[in-house]
């Protein structure tokens, strides 16, 4: 079987940069390992001037130039999308699993078509205060919902998503999480008594601001604890609200701000980290939360959206209200202070994510998807 993927995938693929991403490259090269699979990436990326076809072990990856067009116009009438249609048809796939926005407008298509939802443009732009974004949130949304309604088959990675789109869509969805790859699974656990991992880009959504408050509200009672903060700033403006509060709670020698880390430097993280903290405004299923169950961390994170289908209350972790500093703060102390509760906590995770996010478990859901789109 010819499979067609497209989405984004990195220049190295052992350094991807992003969730969907990191996604792409474990699912592929998971399904790869399938001797009768004959899997193929498709690209569209901005400043590309021709077309490159590359092999990445046994995946061949195909980038294609993008247009400098407004991205909400280009997947339904821009030279990106009628670039993309074109390639498709002469690259003859079996099935063409899309998991970027442009598989919005590819419900019609003539090929097989499997589209996952991985998030919410029109969602996303609220929570990070984007500007202009209640128009350009509107505008997302009506492109969602037409997109939405022309899709025969669907992944959802989690049930919140499932929960979000059922009203807006006839087509068939199945439930498959996102993968994480192995290499988390065989993480060494050596971690530092009180040290606190957030990985996230530093932004409104992320809420990196509310994990810095929460932090300095158990910084006296924790004197050895320490905030690890992986992840760039979008805003320069809330980085500066950032690194303001930092100041202003004097706890600058115990905050630290790495910046993007590569997948390497991530796993070295995880391994010390005694809890990790994610207390988001808006995501569906992010994958640090799936790495950092995998590596065997409890997680702390928020109650909303799809994170509440990941983290169970209690066993796996903690959900706390993003907007109460003192409940983060609660459930950090409480971890913080028991390292038997992180241990079995952690376990737990790493049992759970076994079952859910190894890459093996997750090709196999996906080509068993594959093969009823296509009547194979």
């Amino acid at each position: 079987m010819k499979i067609a993927v497209f989405s984004r995938y990195p220049s190295d693929s052992e350094h991807p940069k992003g969730g969907i991403e990191s996604v792409t490259v474990v699912l592929v090269k998971a399904l790869a390992q399938s001797g009768d699979l004959d899997v193929h990436v498709i690209t569209l990326e901005r400043g590309r001037a021709r077309l490159v076809v590359e092999r990445d072990g046994n995946v061949t990856i195909h980038r294609l130039p993008r247009s400098h067009w407004p991205e909400i116009a280009d997947i339904f009438v821009g030279p990106s999308r009628k670039r993309l249609l074109h390639y498709v048809q002469e690259l003859r796939p079996d099935i063409l699993h899309t998991h970027e926005t442009f598989g919005l407008t590819l419900g019609n298509s003539t090929i097989p078509h499997l589209f996952t939802v991985h998030g919410f443009d029109h969602a996303n732009l609220r929570a990070d205060c984007a500007r202009l974004a209640w128009i350009r949130s509107l505008l997302w949304k009506l492109a969602e919902r037409r997109g939405l309604s022309k899709q025969k088959h669907i992944v959802s990675i989690t049930p919140y998503v499932k929960a979000m789109i059922a009203s807006q869509t006839s087509a068939t969805i199945y439930d498959i999480d996102n993968p994480v790859d192995q290499r988390y699974f065989s993480i060494t656990r050596q971690p530092e008594p009180e040290r606190i991992l957030c990985v996230g880009w530093i932004s409104e959504r992320k809420n990196t601001l509310g994990s810095v408050e929460a932090f300095a509200r158990i910084a006296d009672r924790f004197a050895g604890a320490r905030l690890v903060i992986a992840g760039e700033a979008r805003e320069p403006e809330y980085l500066d609200q950032v690194q303001q509060a930092i100041r202003r709670h004097c706890i600058g020698g115990r905050v630290t701000m790495l910046g993007h880390i590569n997948h390497a430097e991530l796993m070295g993280e995880l391994a010390q980290a005694s809890v990790f903290l994610l207390p988001s405004r808006q995501e569906n299923a992010p994958m640090a939360i799936a790495e950092a169950m995998a590596a065997g961390v409890p997680v702390v994170a928020s109650n909303r959206c799809g994170m509440p289908y990941m983290i169970e209350e209690s066993r796996t972790g903690f959900l706390v209200d993003p907007e109460s500093t003192e409940q983060i703060a609660d459930r950090l102390a409480r971890l913080l202070d028991s390292k038997e509760l992180c241990h079995r906590m952690g376990e737990a995770a790493k049992q759970v994510a076994m079952e859910r996010f190894h890459p093996e478990a997750v090709a196999e859901k996906t080509m068993a998807v594959y093969r009823k789109v296509c009547g194979k």
